[in-house]
Parts: C-alpha cells; sequence; structure tokens
C-alpha cells in the first residue's frame, strides 16, 4: 500500500462520508476474490455432475440390454390354479395351494456389455406343494358356473424370456406346459400354464422344476396357506426386500442363505378369489426376495463426491489464503483460478478412471496427480519448497479427509461438520490480529 492518502482503503469524501474502496493487495479485497473463484467454480462442478449422468444413463442402457437377451427382474408367484368363469367376460377364480415349499438356488456371474458390466443370475428352483379337493358347490355359489374342463395351473414368472427350462409334475404325471401372456389366466403377465382339465376338483399334489434367468432382482410370492422359501445364492452383498425380511439369514463372502416361512394371514391375499382379466399386478408388493447389491457403485461415489465439492473447494481455496495470511506470500488472482480449475478436474479425472480400475484405485489415483500438480504448481509459482510442501501436505489430508467422508454412511454428516468447525478454527486462528489498521500494514 503506498503512503499516500489517497491510496487509503478507506477514504473521506468532500461531503464528510466515508465511502469504501478495495485496494487489490488488501486482505479484505483477497476474501472478495476468493469468494467470487468458489462460486464461479460451482458452473464447472455441475457440469462435471451433468457428465456423471450422463456416463450412468449409459451404464444402465447397457444393463438393459443384457437384460433383454438374458432375462430381467424375476419375480415368481405360483403355482395357482385358474379356473374360468362360464360367465361370457373373461373372468376367473384363482385358487391358492394349501402348502408350497420354494427351494432357489441361484448362481451368478457378471456380463459386460462394452465398457460396462453388471452381475447376471441363474436359479435352480424346485416347487412342491398341495391344492386340496375343491368344494364345488361352495364354488359355484359364491362364482357361478366353472369351466373344469379348462382348468389349469398357471406359474406366473415376471420376465419369461429368462425360462430355460420347465417341468411339472401333478398327481404322479407330468403335465405339459406352454407360454403363457397373460390370456386365459387373468391379470398374470406372463409364464407358464399346464392343463388340468377335471382332475383339479379332486385336488393333488405337484412338483416344479425350473431353470430362470435374470438380473438384479429374484423374489417368490408366497402363495400358499402356509409356504416355505428356501434360498441360496453365491452372490455375497444381498439386498433383502419384499413384503416380508427373512426370518433366517447367513451372508458370507462366498454367498448367503436365507429362509421364510408365511402363513396364509400374513400373505395379503385370500386363498380363493375371483380376479378378471383387465384387473392391475395383484401381487405387486406381495413378494419375499433379495435384489443384487453392489457394495460400491461408482457412480453414485463420484456423485456424492461431488455433492462434497462444495466443501472440498471451499476448504482448498481458504486452505491457501490462510497460507498467504501466515506466510505473507500472495498469490495472483489467475493462480486461484487455475488452482479451481485443478480441483474440478479432479471429480472429472475421478470418474474417467473409476470406470476401468474401479472407485477405490480411481480414487488414490487422481487425487496423487493433482496434488502433485498442484504442489508443483505451489513451488513453480512462489519458488518456496516449503510452501509447496504445505500445499501438498494440505490437500493430500483434504483429499483423505473426502474419501473417508465417502465411505462413512451413517456418520458422513458428523464429520462433515466436524471438518467445517475444524476449518472455521483455522481461519479463525489467522484471521484473529485483523484489524482496519493491520490490514492498511498488510496491504502495504
Amino acid at each position: 500500500m503506498s503512503a499516500e492518502k489517497s491510496d487509503s482503503p478507506d477514504q473521506v469524501s468532500s461531503a464528510g462520508t466515508r465511502s469504501l474502496r478495495f485496494d487489490p493487495r488488501s486482505i479484505s479485497f483477497r476474501f472478495v476474490v476468493v469468494g467470487a473463484v468458489i462460486v464461479a467454480t460451482m458452473i464447472p462442478l455441475q457440469l462435471v455432475s451433468c457428465t456423471v449422468d450422463d456416463r450412468e444413463w449409459y451404464r444402465n442402457k447397457a444393463i438393459r440390454d443384457i437384460a433383454a437377451a438374458w432375462g430381467g427382474q424375476q419375480r415368481i408367484a405360483g403355482p395357482i390354479m385358474v379356473i374360468p368363469i362360464d360367465a361370457g367376460e373373461e373372468h376367473y377364480v384363482w385358487v391358492m395351494p394349501k402348502q408350497v415349499d420354494v427351494v432357489v438356488a441361484t448362481h451368478h456371474e457378471l456380463r459386460r456389455r462394452g465398457i460396462f458390466e453388471t452381475p447376471v443370475f441363474s436359479a435352480d428352483i424346485a416347487v412342491e406343494g398341495a391344492f386340496v379337493p375343491l368344494d364345488l358347490e361352495g364354488l359355484r355359489s359364491r362364482f357361478g358356473a366353472l369351466r373344469l374342463d379348462l382348468a389349469s395351473l398357471v406359474m406366473g414368472i415376471s420376465d419369461p424370456r429368462g425360462i430355460r427350462d420347465a417341468t411339472l409334475v401333478w398327481r404322479e404325471g407330468q403335465v405339459p406346459l406352454s407360454a403363457t401372456s397373460g390370456h386365459g389366466s387373468g391379470p398374470i403377465q406372463g409364464g407358464l400354464v399346464g392343463t388340468l382339465a377335471d382332475a383339479a376338483a379332486l385336488g393333488g399334489t405337484f412338483s416344479l422344476k425350473m431353470d430362470l434367468r435374470g438380473t438384479e432382482r429374484f423374489s417368490v410370492v408366497p402363495v400358499g396357506d402356509g409356504s416355505t422359501v428356501a434360498m441360496q445364492s453365491t452372490w455375497p452383498h444381498p439386498s433383502f426386500d419384499g413384503g416380508l425380511l427373512p426370518d433366517v439369514r447367513d451372508v458370507t463372502p462366498e454367498g448367503f442363505t436365507a429362509s421364510w416361512t408365511t402363513r396364509d394371514l400374513a400373505r395379503g391375499f385370500p386363498g380363493v378369489m375371483r380376479i378378471s382379466s383387465t384387473d392391475d399386478d395383484y401381487f405387486e408388493g406381495k413378494d419375499l426376495g433379495f435384489s443384487i447389491f453392489e457394495p460400491v457403485d461408482l457412480y453414485s461415489s463420484v456423485e456424492r463426491s461431488i455433492k462434497y465439492g462444495v466443501l472440498f473447494v471451499v476448504l482448498t481455496l481458504v486452505s491457501v489464503l490462510c497460507l498467504e495470511l501466515s506466510t505473507g506470500i500472495r498469490f495472483h488472482f489467475v493462480q486461484y483460478c487455475v488452482t479451481s480449475v485443478a480441483l474440478v478436474l479432479f471429480f472429472l479425472t475421478l470418474l474417467a478412471l473409476a470406470e476401468h480400475i474401479g472407485f477405490t484405485l480411481g480414487y488414490v489415483a487422481a487425487a496423487a496427480v493433482l496434488t502433485g500438480m498442484i504442489g508443483w504448481y505451489a513451488y513453480g509459482s512462489t519458488g518456496n519448497r516449503r510452501l509447496a510442501v504445505a500445499s501438498f501436505g494440505s490437500l493430500a489430508v483434504l483429499y483423505a479427509g473426502l474419501y473417508t467422508l465417502l465411505r462413512l454412511e451413517d456418520f458422513a454428516l458428523l464429520v462433515g461438520a466436524v471438518v467445517l468447525l475444524a476449518a472455521l478454527g483455522m481461519l479463525m486462528r489467522v484471521t484473529r490480529g485483523l484489524t482496519p489498521t493491520a490490514e492498511a500494514g498488510a496491504s502495504a
């Protein structure tokens, strides 16, 4: 700052009022510059976030393409006895089995489309159970004339494209199976149907074996008055969902086992009901099973890191400003801009690397490259090795802290608040001696 009165940040006007002028060398002005750079950095940071959304869309499209050829999410329901009602319209009586026991074993593998890959599964399914003899008089009094000659067993399958093989045995005799698209069975959208004719009225036992492929999710609708479901899988990260959680489960790095037992009071629908072909999906939300949970979804991790990017940019530029205040070395406005660009490129580099080598390795590589570049830039700009090392160290700590936040789930907000308080404490420490007089002396 010049010793002349006109160079003072605060100047008395001829009218006796004070007007504020910012000296580019003053501390106040430098805080304004840092604030403007932080706000401007949010624009390219948002563009990187849009790029993440685009890449995630391409990944999801690749998953859909794989599912179209392999089989999508699978939900099985049945077998259900379906009897048409002779009412001139497409109405049916659904009869649930007395007991159903389902045993499922799934084997998982990864399928790739371009640079994207997704886990798929093959499920070996064994279903056994029994129907009690029908109370024909009671059914006719409730629903009208029944077409027992068109009675069938229907196994609802949400994506029949995944069926590889299936056999149905009814009362010790094998029943031919055909595909159904819902016509002749009510609102079941797809699956397998086997004609029983008049034998349905007598009830009997059944067994169904099926080889089914799918992606993302597998579930079973417990249709029996009493139902047991036992699942075994090679996937080590299940997310159990649906209407009921398993009674017993055991998850290991080699896979998991889970079992459910339900009764008719808990399944959410009656054992005998009238259904129209125009009804909606009746079993929506009444199934139980698991989704293929991927513990590290790189796109959601990168998106989370960008959400913390505001915090990261603020901490980095404020750290540089604190170095200015504590060392007396002044950085140019352009150098602040270059540093902020480097901070944004970290997230873009992370995204590009994570798609090929995984999130953790991509994060370490991107952090190492950008930390080294900014440390080298600080040394080349000032020639001060100590300042360059301090910049390198502070960035390394910030990147490590950001990674810790990303790995945390329940305590991320708490840790983030602690980090902000620590940054505020550091800023308070280096600015506690600032007064208008001291600032004028610093700018001079």
